[in-house]
């Protein structure tokens, strides 16, 4: 083994002191700076102290890496360390401090020991690179059993250092950065993890939930679990879908949700008429599903909630009687969330196959007012339920449909290889409920690809009297026409909302 000498310079004092013991009874020759010298000296720990004034001096930074000694400011002779313990000062979570003003950066950023981390991580064969509080003790049994760690274990460590480096440098790049830098020609992200899940899609699948390191808590990440215990991934997604969903209506409405689809939707006047209403949809696709909502909970409600087989609900808050009686439902996993204040320069992740694709997220509903291209322009009822519609089908998978009556979804039929198809699931399902219960009427439908004649007489011979879809198809004049010839009125949005 290399001279028994220590170098320790930290902020987070976690295990500090039984880690310094450890390595004095091994008959280290420890070396300190700063509050982490004055820590060591109250507990009794003989240490030299090391001063110098920031940046680090290179000769210093020699030392750190295990190459030559030097001398300090204050004259002390500093050997090459063998073992470098150094942590940094938790920007991120200064930076997502409300009260933080970018004024205030310079003075929190930790230049010197990030300089002591790259030192001693950068000659990683002659340096044991401790990052971390809970390495300390898998170190100093290594160092009392074997006299020293092994060259993968060193490794391993300046592994840790360097990712703690890296990520200590994008929390910065990100809260300087314009938000929309997430398209540049490089990206930096620096994620942290907010909590384990309990799975991923599927039970043999680890999975965790991270947000970007150093920003405000907002969606999701903002929500409190106030029943339920833990969450696993696809109640992630279904939470965001729904939640999402809820928030693009004005008036009161419940969406349900289940495998980050939209199942239900109902805008009505008392939240309990919501409910029913989204649970009518697709009773059997409800089953399990999320169910959120943008008022604040009532008991009414709640009480409906307990009869049905729903495992999530998700809203900006609850009545305390609400609470009490969602509570005692066994499983039920109950959050409350605040509406998300939406940034234009949101974007969206997806993981692929030797890298990333990021996109601009789809936070438009509408590029300009949809225009009429029949002769007959849409009822006020109809208009409604266009509207309704078309802000379902934006959360549905590609190719979709909704079809909707008055304030609710009659179907949602989504996921297809083509329009088609998915006309004739919506209808299907409309077919198969309406056996039990007659439509309230007129019925309308929302497409999010423009539509071929095909899939449109589909949909006009199942009683569809008017249609939003994007438009922008060669069929377009020709689907126009068929709708003057049934006197169903159709829009065309001029934007298309495909999700994959």
């Amino acid at each position: 083994m290399p001279d028994k000498t220590a170098y320790l310079s930290v902020y987070d004092k976690t295990g500090l002191e039984d880690f310094a013991r450890g390595l004095e009874e091994l008959g280290f020759e420890i070396y300190a700076s700063g509050s982490t010298f004055k820590l060591l000296a109250e507990a009794g720990i003989e240490a030299e102290e090391v001063r110098y004034t920031p940046p680090v001096p290179a000769a210093v930074l020699r030392a750190l890496s295990g190459r030559f000694p030097c001398v300090s400011e204050n004259g002390v002779e500093l050997p090459a360390f063998y073992v470098v313990a150094a942590n940094l000062y938790p920007i991120a979570n200064i930076v997502g401090q409300e009260e933080f003003a970018i004024e205030e950066l310079a003075s929190y950023l930790d230049q010197s020991n990030s300089a002591v981390l790259r030192a001693a991580a950068r000659d990683f064969d002659k340096v044991i690179t401790v990052s971390s509080p809970v390495d300390y003790g898998p170190v100093l049994r290594a160092l009392k059993e074997a006299g020293g760690l092994e060259p993968e274990i060193k490794k391993q460590l300046a592994a840790r250092a360097w990712q703690c480096l890296a990520a200590y440098d994008a929390t910065v790049a990100q809260y300087l950065a314009e938000p929309g830098n997430l398209l540049n020609d490089e990206v930096v992200l620096s994620l942290k993890k907010v909590t384990d899940l309990a799975y991923g899609e599927n039970r043999h699948q680890k999975a965790a939930f991270y947000a970007l390191s150093g920003a405000r808590p907002r969606g999701l990440n903002a929500a409190k679990i106030l029943s339920g215990g833990e969450l696993n991934l696809n109640h992630y997604l279904d939470l965001d879908t729904a939640f999402e969903l809820a928030m693009e209506f004005a008036e009161a409405v419940c969406v349900i949700s289940k495998h980050d689809r939209p199942t239900g939707l109902c805008a009505a006047g008392t939240q309990a008429e919501c409910l029913r209403g989204a649970l009518k949809a697709d009773p059997a696709g409800a089953v399990g599903g999320t169910a959120a909502f943008n008022r604040q909970l009532d008991a009414e409600t709640a009480r409906q909630l307990a009869g049905a087989f729903i495992e999530s609900v998700v809203a900006p808050g609850f009545s305390p009687e609400a609470l009490k009686l969602l509570r005692a439902k066994d499983g039920l996993h109950v959050l409350a969330l605040a509406a998300p204040v939406l940034s234009p320069h949101e974007v969206e992740i997806r993981s692929v196959a030797g890298g990333l694709l990021i996109e601009a997220k789809d936070n438009t509903l509408f590029s300009a007012e949809p225009a009429c291209v029949t002769r007959r322009k849409p009822s006020d009822a109809e208009l409604r339920s266009l509207r309704l519609a078309w802000k379902a089908v934006k959360y549905a998978k590609t190719y979709a449909v909704v079809m909707a009556e008055g304030g609710a979804v009659s179907a949602v039929s989504a996921a297809e290889s083509s329009t088609y198809d998915a006309v004739r699931g919506a209808v299907w399902k409309l077919r198969d409920k309406r056996t039990i219960l007659p439509g309230p009427g007129p019925l309308v439908m929302a497409a999010d690809a423009a539509l071929p004649l095909k899939t449109l007489q589909a949909a006009l011979a199942a009683g569809v009297t008017a249609v939003i879809q994007p438009g922008g198809w060669q069929d377009d004049a020709d689907c126009a026409e068929l709708c003057d010839s049934k006197n169903a009125a159709m829009l065309f949005a001029g934007i298309r909302h495909f999700r994959h």
